[in-house]
């Protein structure tokens, strides 16, 4: 218990400002140690490790390593610095010296300053390469300091230095700084003579005098110069050991920005001596202070933050527990941080657009436990969001106050101890509840409750069932009321509910079924196959003596897909004449929904017939393994004819009122969209519903296999009428998009970039596009008019969405345009998405002729330059068989950037496969 309170006592804790990610050896990075990061002029960005050179394209990296006895690898693995030059040389800074990077041949030119300057062999070891406005590079290095390369005659040779009058060439110490001011003067940092300049048009680098800087002086171990940098003002921003500092050469000014005194114990680590300064496209400039941290300044003010870095803590006397090295500002804007321990960190200042409002245990304030169930923005008060919670109630969120207010109810039935599915909103702001067990609650405008509505068993008037998924309102003031068992319309005047029948539970009258059975037990019954068990194929010859009209009655077990237990006649010549028709137009038995029944006329001629009736092996007659039907006790097959006219008349009639019955697709209602003229009905499982309360009719959508214009599938999680009049639909498979006046249906799937199939809510965004809440993430869905291309823009965990996983009917628009979207995590919310604007650098990374790639060809390669290089090439006639892959270079998400190719003279349109890859 000590230890562990000794070290939490010893965490400095600091608010998160920045929220980076990370590339690590999982990644492909070869070693966590970084000691540069650089992007060359195609895009490609260079890593230096202490475990050899790497390049990374946002897909895939690259490694370059010694190999020992070839001289032509590169020629140590620690590497620590990578700079490029005008002609698109790379040279590398490594332990040994340098080396240069021959991109057409894959191969390295080294230069062992050991050799060439006849020094132990680890005396050479170069920290930082420099290549200025004229194209001369520049290494600092140890125990040389300052090395200029030579390009007439391919060499390196000691900087000169002009030391009180003399000039000298045979400096031994140690630099880690170079850099150049906007007017051609270079600035060293001199580990002997501390802070010195070449200024333009002059040869040797000289001194400057510490009267000139304040007295301050840069030779002592502690002030030894990490980093230079100059502004638009030619003020130089110097790091040391020690601190941040300012100087102006032009009127003499020298300012202490920032010293040190805590981290002692880190502050003489070797590592810790290696940092980084630069200014990033708004002009602000950032430094990346090794052990302490960041620091981005306002402009090139004084002013500055120390940014906190998520994940990562500041350890008493030894600063952060990550350390910075160099970094680099990629051409999109995004950050890339070396570190000694964490590989790569990436910082993409584009700001996240969402968030994510949880359950805190410790704030009693904060949203309520075990997820969102259902949600509605207020149109009484606009900055109220009102979530459903499973087993908390309903959670009032104030978007002003950012504030949660709980209102719970007397809990009854409710399967998960309160919770609240569905909520519709009166003018005065009292509130219709539904729940999962305790049916539909109203709450007066103080949120106290009124009246409680629940199924009562008998009572057609009573609402169809106690699990309600969805309340909503017409603007006659009624309720459409969606249950796991039934649509209803309420009557809040009368307090009555109106079931409407779907094809699931319709039911024949009483009256019919007992008139039809009575039959079966008299003369009247032509032939019976009744209480047929398990695994049975029965069956019977019959005769009709008189042709006229017949009544069969079949009862039997069946769902959407296939009948399990069901009867058939077939004529003397053995073809089928009459069978039991699938699931959506039979009528419900009773007890389980499988239970099936249907009776039907049927025209016969005098002559012999056969009656069937097959059972598979469960669920039949006094087997019953869920509950048997209840409407009537027959379960088989039988034939009958009226007793009369009269009776013919009355079966017909009673036949006749229940086909007129307005029926939707099926009974557990997943979602309702009222229009102008009609309402939309989704169910789970049996298709959509277009409900017209005018016509009083109803039209089917529904999935078939063998139509392109139909339903991608018949479970419907949410429905959308959108501002053009088209309805959206999530569907499990995919989303559908329905023109009500063509009846023409378009459909989204994975293949088109969704990131499953498994789609739960819609929403319509602010600009045109879709935002789409998926079992895999949250899915935004662009379209581009010109091209009549849809893109979708798919974000997950990792952009800053709350999880992964959505629920259907938890997602709404707010009065000022926020997004909310629920799960069990919570709320993810959002107002607009702020995209990185800036275009991908491409490039094509592999040509491969047959299969086998021009980089691996050796002599037979047809390049004559890199392939990064080469313009245009020419091969023989039998060269035909060609591959190009190919990269975008934007690192803000390469794993979403997408693309098409089109091969010009053959292609007619772009291929959008979205693979890199031709």
């Amino acid at each position: 218990m000590f230890t562990l309170s000794f070290l939490v006592g010893s965490l400095e804790i600091k608010s998160q400002d920045i929220y980076p990610s990370y590339l690590s050896i999982a990644d492909g990075l070869v070693s966590p140690s970084v000691n540069d990061v650089m992007q060359d002029s195609y895009g490609l960005l260079w890593i230096a490790t202490v475990n050899g050179l790497q390049k990374y394209d946002g897909y895939r990296f690259e490694t370059f390593k010694n190999s020992p006895g070839k001289s032509t690898s590169l020629q140590s693995n620690e590497v620590w610095d990578v700079v490029e030059d005008e002609d698109q040389n790379l040279w590398v800074a490594t332990a040994l010296g340098v080396s240069k990077y021959n991109r057409k041949t894959n191969e390295f030119t080294n230069y062992l300053f050991s050799t060439i300057f006849n020094m132990a062999v680890n005396g050479g070891r170069v920290f930082r390469l420099f290549i200025d406005s004229q194209n001369d590079l520049w290494a600092a290095a140890q125990n040389l300091e300052l090395l200029h390369y030579d390009r007439t005659s391919d060499q390196w040779i000691r900087a000169p230095y002009l030391i009180s009058g003399n000039t000298i060439t045979d400096h031994i110490g140690f630099s880690i700084a170079i850099a150049e001011d906007s007017k051609g003067s270079l600035w060293l940092g001199s580990t002997i003579y501390g802070l010195m300049q070449r200024p333009k048009g002059e040869l040797a680098f000289k001194p400057i005098d510490s009267s000139q800087i304040g007295g301050f002086d840069f030779t002592t171990n502690d002030n030894r110069i990490t980093s230079i940098f100059a502004d638009a003002t030619h003020t130089l921003w110097i790091t040391t050991r020690n601190g941040v500092y300012k100087f102006n050469p032009e009127n003499g000014s020298f300012k202490i920005i920032k010293e040190y005194t805590e981290f002692q114990e880190a502050r003489m680590d070797i590592n810790n001596h290696f940092n980084g300064i630069l200014q990033d496209p708004e002009g602000n400039v950032w430094i990346s202070n090794n052990f302490r941290g960041i620091l981005k300044f306002d402009g090139i003010s004084d002013q500055f933050k120390e940014l906190a870095i998520a994940g990562k803590l500041i350890m008493r006397g030894l600063g952060w527990s990550t350390t910075l090295s160099d970094f680099t500002i990629d051409r999109s804007g995004i950050f890339w941080f070396g570190t000694r321990e964490s590989g790569l960190m990436k910082y993409d200042p584009v700001n996240k657009p969402f968030s994510a409002l949880v359950h805190d245990p410790a704030n009693p304030n904060s949203l309520s436990p075990n997820g969102v169930y259902g949600i509605l923005a207020s149109k009484v008060n606009p900055d109220v969001i009102y979530v459903g919670t499973r087993g908390a109630g309903v959670t009032i969120f104030d978007t002003k106050k950012q504030t949660f207010n709980k209102v719970t109810y007397k809990v009854v039935d409710d399967r998960f101890g309160g919770s609240v599915r569905s909520i519709a909103e009166n003018s005065d702001g009292s509130l219709w509840l539904g729940t999962w067990g305790d049916g539909m609650i109203q709450l007066d405008k103080n949120f106290s409750e009124i009246r409680r509505f629940k199924n009562e068993p008998g009572n057609a008037g009573s609402i169809s069932y106690n699990q309600v998924r969805l309340i909503k309102p017409d603007d006659q003031g009624r309720l459409w009321i969606g249950t796991d068992n039934g649509l209803n319309i309420f009557s809040p005047e009368t307090g009555n509910f109106q079931r409407i029948t779907s094809m699931e539970t319709r039911v024949y009258p009483d009256q019919l079924i007992k008139e039809i059975e009575q039959l079966a037990t008299t003369t009247n019954s032509i032939g019976k196959i009744d209480q047929v068990t398990d695994d049975q194929k029965r069956s019977i010859p019959i005769e009709i003596k008189a042709t006229g009209r017949y009544y069969i009655m079949s009862v039997g077990e069946g769902d959407l897909g296939s009948n399990a237990d069901f009867g058939w006649i077939a004529n003397s010549a053995k073809d089928t004449i009459w069978k039991f028709p699938p699931f959506e137009d039979s009528y419900y038995a009773g007890g389980a929904l499988k239970n099936r029944m249907v009776i039907a006329p049927i025209a016969l001629e005098q002559g012999t017939y056969t009656l069937y009736y097959k059972t598979d092996d469960s669920h039949s007659y006094g087997l019953w393994n869920t509950p048997k039907p209840d409407k009537t006790s027959f379960y088989g097959i039988v034939l009958v004819r009226p007793a009369d006219k009269n009776q013919e008349n009355t079966i017909e009639t009673q036949l006749k009122q229940i086909n007129d019955e307005i029926i939707i697709s099926g009974s557990s209602i997943s979602d309702i969209e009222i229009g102008e003229k009609y309402v939309w009905v989704g169910t789970r499982g049996n298709g959509l519903n277009r409900f017209d309360p005018m016509g009083n009719s109803v039209t089917y959508y529904t999935h078939h296999p063998d139509s392109l214009n139909s339903l991608s599938n018949n479970t419907i999680s949410d429905i959308l009428l959108d501002s053009k009049g088209m309805i959206w639909l999530a569907t499990d498979d995919g989303i559908n998009i329905l023109n009500p006046i063509t009846g023409e249906i378009k459909t989204y799937s994975e293949a088109d970039g969704l990131p499953t199939n498994l789609i739960l809510s819609i929403e319509e965004g602010n600009a045109g596009e879709m935002w789409i809440a998926t079992q895999s993430g949250l899915s935004q869905m662009v379209t581009n008019e010109t091209l009549g291309k849809v893109t979708f823009i798919n974000y997950n965990a990792t952009d800053g969405l709350g999880g992964d996983s959505f629920v259907p009917l938890t997602s709404t628009k707010s009065a000022d345009g926020h997004f909310y979207f629920g799960g069990d995590h919570g709320l993810t919310t959002f107002k607009s998405i702020t995209a990185n604007n800036v275009p991908p650098a491409l490039i094509i990374t592999n040509l491969l002729i047959s299969n086998k790639s021009v980089l691996e060809m050796g002599a037979e390669s047809p390049l004559e330059n890199s392939l990064l290089n080469t313009n245009e090439i020419t091969l023989s006639h039998d060269q035909n068989n060609l591959s190009f892959e190919f990269a975008a270079l934007h690192f803000a998400s390469p794993e979403k950037n997408q693309y098409a190719h089109k091969l010009v003279g053959y292609d007619k349109d772009w291929i959008y496969d979205n693979r890199n890859f031709a």
